[in-house]
């Protein structure tokens, strides 16, 4: 079976902009750009292109803003937040900036549960039918969220049949992102809405699992913690941990290697075969690799009833693209299930080292429907 992206739009580094510049400057746009706001340096980076690019760009912004709780360790970087805050209000100007808050979690501490990845879905405008365009900037939105945002706009651009370019952008830097860490896991794990696979209803069969995680720097306790909750309700047949190969540090695989070695080798027993490796930045890419991997692990387990997937990303927001498409096309065919470990906070392990990274950052742009696919 083919992909559905298997051609794909990808746009990176300097072309980013030349492509605002000729792609906004056309009459008749109307864009709506959906970001988060937090403390990451980069929260910015891409919509600045976008306007330094094309001053007359027709955008209206929508900027979620999460309603933590008090003793979130990302509360201690609220000076960041009204920096970055302030940029983005100088830079949109006169243009329209609505502020959609969004809760995280509900009940009271120790009875808390995590429904972000539903909420976030309340920000999309119910007339969508003057836009011509959407961004989604993951820059500043958290992995927990993101990927029901976007699958929920894919299913409503298909199921609607809405003429919309939708867009996936972030500003890449591994660097910045090793500097970012997790603080606690949440204890409420589950599927993220609208990508549970079908994989709980079917815990008691014997269907077979195969588990895809993408492993990034500083992510044991996360990594650990989905383990834990797949066991729980049934054993994976096999763990296919996925790595960033060809990367910009082309040492960036054997490291990561070397940090989960125990884990890989000695608690997992997992075999050097199965480890997969997609390029650090191209998550189409890796989505076509994940995918032809599912399939593969399904045809050959077609006298067992096939197999079921299991996908968590603890690498980059950029390669997260990719699993979120392919857990997207495969979940009903097949079932594939998105599973991520919320944490309780963030801590920036080197302030002034992440303010110097910056500049180092590159912007990209994943066109996913619309003129291309016609």
């Amino acid at each position: 079976m083919s992909n559905k992206w298997e051609s794909y739009a990808k746009i990176g580094g300097n072309k980013v902009g030349e492509f605002f510049t000729e792609y906004f400057g056309k009459p008749n746009k109307k864009l709506l750009y959906i970001m988060g706001k937090g403390f990451d340096v980069r929260m910015n980076s891409l919509i600045q292109v976008l306007i330094n690019s094309c001053s007359t760009v027709n955008v209206e912004c929508l900027l979620v803003d999460y309603n933590e709780s008090s003793d979130s360790a990302s509360k201690q970087y609220s000076s960041f937040v009204d920096t970055n805050l302030t940029e983005l209000k100088t830079l949109l100007d006169s243009r329209s900036l609505i502020r959609k808050p969004i809760d995280l979690f509900s009940g009271s501490a120790g009875k808390r549960k995590w429904i972000g990845d539903r909420t976030i879905n309340g920000i999309i405008p119910e007339d969508l039918s003057e836009v011509t365009d959407i961004i989604v900037d993951i820059g500043a939105l958290q992995r927990s969220v993101y990927p029901s945002l976007i699958g929920t706009l894919l299913s409503l651009i298909e199921q609607k049949q809405l003429n919309i370019n939708l867009f996936v952008g972030v500003t890449e830097n591994a660097r910045i992102d090793a500097l970012i860490t997790e603080v606690g896991t949440e204890h409420d794990l589950k599927y993220l809405h609208g990508f549970g696979g079908n994989i709980e209803i079917t815990s008691e069969a014997e269907t077979p699992i195969i588990w895809f995680p993408f492993l990034g720097e500083g992510k044991m306790e996360q990594l650990k913690k989905a383990q834990d909750q797949i066991i729980k309700h049934t054993r994976p047949y096999e763990i296919c941990p996925v790595l960033p190969f060809p990367s910009k540090d082309l040492r960036r695989s054997d490291a990561l290697i070397m940090e989960y070695h125990e884990w890989l080798f000695d608690a997992s027993q997992i075999a050097s075969k199965d480890i997969i490796y997609v390029p650090e930045q191209n998550p189409f890419e890796a989505y076509i690799r994940l995918n032809n991997a599912i399939r593969n692990y399904n045809e050959s387990l077609k006298t067992l009833g096939g197999c079921k997937a299991i996908v968590s990303n603890f690498s980059s927001k950029l390669l997260s693209i990719g699993s979120i498409l392919s857990a997207y096309e495969l979940k009903n065919d097949i079932g594939v299930g998105l599973l991520n470990v919320p944490s309780e906070g963030y801590n920036i392990r080197d302030e002034n080292e992440m303010q110097a990274l910056k500049s180092e950052s590159q912007s990209f742009l994943m066109w996913l429907t619309g003129d291309p696919y016609k």
